[in-house]
C-alpha cells in the first residue's frame, strides 16, 4: 500500500462517518434508485438478446450436446493451427470450445468443401 493509505478492509475501531462519506453514500443510493427505474434502458435488456459470449456464465453454457470427435494426427495439428489463426483474425483470445464449434459450423456452411475432402478419402470410388 502507498504511504498514508488506509486498509479499506481493516477495522479502525471508529464508527464515525465523515460528511463527505455521508454525501457520497447518499449520492450512490440516489443513483442506484434512479438506475432501477423502468425509464432506464438497461432494465429493458433481455439476456437472450445478447451475443453468446456476453450472456453465458461459463464456456459450456448452452452446450448440452457433446460431440466426441476422433481425428487423424494431421487433422489435430491443423485444428490447433486453425484455432491460433482464428485468434489472430479476431484479435482476441478464443476459448477452444468456441473455436472448434465455429470451425464445425463453417464446415456445415461449406458442404461442397467437406464433400471434396470425403472424395479425397475415397468416398466416391
Amino acid at each position: 500500500m502507498k504511504t498514508g493509505a488506509s486498509d479499506p478492509f481493516g477495522d479502525d475501531g471508529g464508527n464515525e462517518i465523515s460528511e463527505s462519506e455521508s454525501t457520497d453514500s447518499e449520492t450512490t443510493t440516489e443513483e442506484t434508485t434512479e438506475s432501477a427505474t423502468p425509464d432506464n434502458n438497461t432494465s429493458q435488456i433481455n439476456r437472450a438478446d445478447l451475443p453468446l459470449i456476453l450472456r453465458r456464465d461459463t464456456v459450456k453454457d448452452e452446450r448440452e450436446s457433446v460431440h466426441q470427435l476422433f481425428v487423424q494426427d494431421s487433422t489435430d495439428g491443423r485444428a490447433k493451427d486453425a484455432e491460433r489463426e482464428l485468434e489472430s483474425i479476431i484479435g482476441d483470445d478464443i476459448y477452444r470450445l468456441d473455436a472448434r464449434e465455429a470451425i464445425y459450423l463453417a464446415g456445415m456452411r461449406n458442404l461442397d468443401t467437406a464433400a471434396d475432402i470425403l472424395r479425397e478419402w475415397g468416398y466416391d470410388l
